[in-house]
C-alpha cells in the first residue's frame, strides 16, 4: 500500500486542497475522509489507513479554514469535499466517510456511498452548544468569527440524494439536538441505516465549580498534537541534531 501526499488536488473555485493518500495495490472504489470543525487531515489518518486496508483508495483532506487549507473558512466548503470525491472516480464508486461538520458535508456531497459519523443535523439551535464555541472553540480554525460555523450550518442542505445508501452513527451519550436530528433525518431518507455507538463513551458526573477554569488548559494539552508549531519546532530541532 502506498501513502503520500497529495500535490494535484484543486477546488473547483481554484484552491490547492492539502490531502494525504492511502492508495492499495487493487482498489476496490474510492473514500475521501472528512474531518469535524476545528480537525484535520492528520486526525483522520486512521480512519483512512483503515479504510485502505480493506481496499479502499482513501483520500484525508484539510477543509478550507483548517489545517494547511491556504482559504479561510467559507460557503465554498463543500467544493474541498468534492475536489476529493472527483479525484477518487477514478477508483470507482466513491464513498463519503466524515465526522460533524465532514459527516454534513459527506451527506451533501455527490458521493455514492456516505458514513456520517455524528454529523452536524442538529434538529435545534443548541444555546450550550453557542457557549462551548465561544468559549473553548478551537484556536486554529480560520473563520470571521468563532460562531460563524453556526451561521454556515444553516445555509447548508442536509441530504442532496435520499435513497442514497447512507449510514449515520452517533455516541449514546453524544450531544441531544444531534442525536434528535440524526434520527430524524435517518427517518427521512429511504436508504438509511442508523446506529449508537455504546463504547468508550464519557459518563457524566457531577461537576465542580472550578472546573470551569481548568478546561481550556485541559483542551489545549490535548490539542497540542495537531498544533503545526509543535511540529515546526520538533523538525527545526531534529534537523540541527542530525
Amino acid at each position: 500500500m502506498e501513502f503520500r501526499r497529495l500535490t494535484d488536488l484543486r477546488s473547483t473555485d481554484g484552491h490547492a486542497v492539502p490531502a494525504y493518500t492511502f492508495l492499495p495495490e487493487h482498489p476496490r472504489g474510492g473514500a475521501a475522509v472528512v474531518h469535524g470543525y476545528g480537525g484535520c487531515k492528520e486526525q483522520m489518518l486512521g480512519i483512512a489507513a483503515r479504510l485502505a486496508e480493506e481496499g479502499w483508495a482513501s483520500v484525508a483532506l484539510d477543509l478550507r479554514g483548517h489545517g494547511e487549507h491556504p482559504a479561510p473558512l467559507g460557503e465554498g466548503v463543500l467544493y474541498d469535499v468534492e475536489a476529493a470525491v472527483q479525484w477518487l472516480r477514478r477508483y470507482g464508486k466513491v464513498a463519503a466517510v466524515g465526522h460533524s461538520l465532514g459527516g454534513r458535508l459527506a451527506l451533501i456531497s455527490t458521493a455514492d456511498l456516505v458514513v456520517a459519523i455524528s454529523p452536524a443535523v442538529a434538529s435545534r439551535p443548541s444555546e450550550e452548544g453557542r457557549q462551548m464555541l465561544l468559549a473553548f472553540g478551537s484556536t486554529t480554525v480560520r473563520s470571521p468569527s468563532p460562531t460563524y460555523i453556526l451561521e454556515l450550518l444553516r445555509k447548508m442542505g442536509e441530504a442532496t440524494q435520499p435513497g442514497r445508501p447512507t449510514l449515520l452513527l452517533h455516541g449514546e451519550r453524544d450531544i441531544p439536538t444531534l442525536i434528535e436530528g440524526i434520527r430524524r433525518l435517518s427517518q427521512e431518507l429511504t436508504n438509511a441505516a442508523v446506529a449508537s455507538v455504546t463504547n468508550f463513551q464519557h459518563q457524566e458526573t457531577p461537576l465542580p465549580e472550578t472546573i470551569l477554569p481548568y478546561l481550556h488548559r485541559w483542551f489545549n494539552h490535548l490539542d497540542l498534537k495537531f498544533n503545526p508549531e509543535v511540529l515546526r519546532r520538533a523538525l527545526e530541532w531534529l534537523r540541527e541534531k542530525t
